[in-house]
């Protein structure tokens, strides 16, 4: 396991986590920064993949390994966001669609569950990253596109 290709992956996500929940936005960027904020994942991903080099399927560990990482740090920088007077920056859009997706469910569920709905939502986007990171990171060039010379 190439730790470094992981950290840097890793750090490359929580960077953007961290960005997006302390930095205030003007109301109309608020939804595309939301948008990068959520591809980030790719990214630290394929910052890892292309690190790590080796076989696809190394490069997709290391991808999915700072894809977890960084993943727990948007979920954490997404809950805190949820707080009252955090900074209307791009996770701001997370939060919006977390009170008017709740809409849909039952009032009951929601009234019981209000506090868990924060914390899944959170965890969602932060599994968002895993995936990202390890399908980018897999895509990224590496070692197995080595030139193969034919006799005849």
């Amino acid at each position: 396991m190439d730790w470094q290709a992981v950290l840097v992956g890793a750090a490359t996500d929580a960077a953007i986590a961290v960005l997006a929940a302390v930095v205030a936005l003007p109301e109309g960027t608020r939804w595309p920064a939301f948008a990068a904020v959520l591809a980030g994942g790719f990214l630290g991903g394929y910052l890892a993949g292309r690190l790590a080099s080796g076989s696809w399927r190394t490069r997709l560990r290391h991808g999915l390994l700072a894809g977890l990482l960084g993943g727990a740090a948007l979920a954490v920088a997404i809950r805190w966001s949820f707080q009252p007077g955090t900074p209307s920056g791009a996770l701001w859009s997370a939060n919006y669609l977390l009170a008017t997706g709740a809409q849909w469910l039952p009032s009951g569920f929601t009234a019981r569950y209000d506090a868990l709905l924060g914390v899944a939502a959170a965890l969602a986007y932060g599994s968002l990253y895993a995936i990202e990171g390890a399908l980018a990171a897999g895509a990224a060039p590496g070692g197995e596109s080595e030139i193969v010379a034919v006799q005849d």
